[in-house]
């Protein structure tokens, strides 16, 4: 059964931090992964929060691969 896709979740407190990883999420869409990490995530008071689908995130470095430069 599909229940949805992997986001990963991002924020930061004060406007000075970088964005840190917090979590994740599976929703069926970008809407509701935003939403549910709101919901899941509330107990520190962000200033900032990203959801990101897992299928967009470029790896660098990769167990078991090598990625050469362009």
């Amino acid at each position: 059964m599909e229940f949805g896709e992997v986001y990963e979740i991002f924020a930061r407190q004060r406007r000075v931090e970088p964005l840190k990883h917090i979590g994740t999420v599976v929703a069926p869409n970008e809407d509701l992964a935003a939403a549910y990490a709101r919901s899941i995530y509330n107990e520190e008071p962000w200033i900032e929060m990203r959801v990101v689908a897992r299928r967009h995130l470029i790896p660098a470095i990769e167990l078991g691969t090598t990625r050469s430069p362009a």
